[in-house]
């Protein structure tokens, strides 16, 4: 399973670079479309709406992962060590179920945009909407790891 957080998780930090880098691309050419070209193309805004889709949708997982996310910690510094626990197994647990039910529409979701076309750029919105699904089965694969460490005597804590 370690061998499977890593290459995912390189996966991951690899589609967040490059989208990240595709939006402001996508933005600088629209900038400098604005101020020097007679008309902006109109793509643009569509492919750098894309790139941030899939920037945050292969960045979820990854916070989760590196426990990158805020806490409100304010109520949870003020639990006992067995209370903290299982607040902690809660949130995991929800998390999951939550990302799971996400993961499972995600994919009803992407079927659904096959069937209509990218209004300036012209491929099938699927493509667009697979960002959300990466969003939703990155979250669901590493909740489930954090899941898991709970009931693994072995582990550290979460």
């Amino acid at each position: 399973m370690s061998s499977l957080q890593k290459k995912l998780g390189t996966l991951l930090k690899w589609g967040t670079l490059l989208s990240t880098l595709g939006f402001v691309g996508c933005t600088l050419i629209q900038i400098y479309a604005r101020f020097f070209l007679d008309q902006a193309p109109s793509w643009t805004e569509e492919a750098a709406r894309l790139c941030f889709v899939f920037a945050v949708g292969c960045a979820a997982g990854i916070a989760l992962k590196g426990n990158y996310y805020v806490h409100f910690d304010f109520l949870y510094d003020k639990l006992g060590s067995v209370w903290k626990k299982r607040v902690l197994l809660l949130v995991d647990a929800l998390t999951f179920l939550l990302f799971l039910c996400f993961s499972i529409y995600s994919v009803l979701f992407v079927v659904a945009g096959w069937a209509e076309k990218s209004p300036s750029l012209k491929f099938p919105m699927a493509i667009a909407f697979m960002g959300v699904a990466f969003l939703g089965f990155s979250i669901t694969f590493f909740s489930l790891v954090r899941l898991m460490k709970h009931f693994n005597p072995k582990s550290q804590a979460v």
